[in-house]
């Protein structure tokens, strides 16, 4: 079964057509990528697939039946605008956040410490939000996203902002939870970022789908100079 369908999906603001025709697939265990310049319809396509929009035509698929709200308990949604509560000490805000996703305080509290070490990011946890550099704080938003033990992973430019140690650091911590069977969509205008990293891919521009597969149809069905 699918994580996530998209069938003809298309969506319209104010006449102007921001998403036309696309389908994809992504599965259990891979790591998708939803390639294409800014202003090409990849944020328009992710808020459809979490519910912050509805398509105007075709069907959005969450493991297996049309959107409900319910599914979105299984699914974790980082947005490309970030925001934490800065007066907030990083401890407190990611205990509450665990706590809007149905967790108990004592389990949010665990994770939130077992994530922080994962990231090499414990020196931030007894201080306030607006202390941390940019860096660090899309670090603790990318925890607070993962508390929960989401089934299916959605993020928009996930790397924008960070240097080049803190994304590496990403992008392996994303490698080792597609290995642990999640789902993972996340959207880029890098080409280089999806060939390192993504077993599919969907390009779009202008709203309209250009190619999608695997990598490797993608890169037989086209030569190099051309993707």
């Amino acid at each position: 079964m699918s994580i996530v369908q998209l069938e003809h999906v298309r969506k319209v603001y104010d006449k102007k057509v921001a998403v036309e025709d696309l389908s994809f697939s992504i599965e259990p265990g891979t790591m998708f990528g939803l390639l294409g310049p800014n202003g090409s319809g990849k944020t328009s396509t992710i808020r459809m697939m979490v519910g912050i929009t509805l398509p105007d035509s075709g069907v959005v698929r969450l493991f297996g039946e049309p959107f409900k709200r319910d599914a979105l308990k299984r699914v974790a949604y980082l947005p490309e605008e970030r925001g934490l509560y800065k007066k907030m000490r990083v401890i407190d805000q990611l205990v509450f956040l665990g706590q809007l996703r149905g967790l108990d305080e004592a389990t949010a509290l665990k994770r939130s410490h077992e994530w922080c070490e994962r990231l090499q990011i414990t020196e931030a946890i007894p201080k306030k939000t607006e202390e941390l550099s940019k860096g660090m704080q899309q670090k603790i938003q990318f925890i607070a996203t993962l508390l929960h033990e989401p089934e299916l992973i959605i993020m928009d430019e996930p790397f924008s902002g960070l240097d080049p140690v803190n994304a590496t650091l990403l992008i392996e911590t994303m490698l080792d939870l597609r290995n642990e069977g999640r789902a993972i969509l996340f959207s880029t205008h890098r080409m280089d970022q999806v060939e390192k990293m993504c077993d599919a891919i969907c390009l779009i521009s202008r709203g309209k789908p250009v190619l999608s597969g695997t990598m490797r149809e993608v890169k037989s069905r086209y030569p190099r100079n051309r993707v």
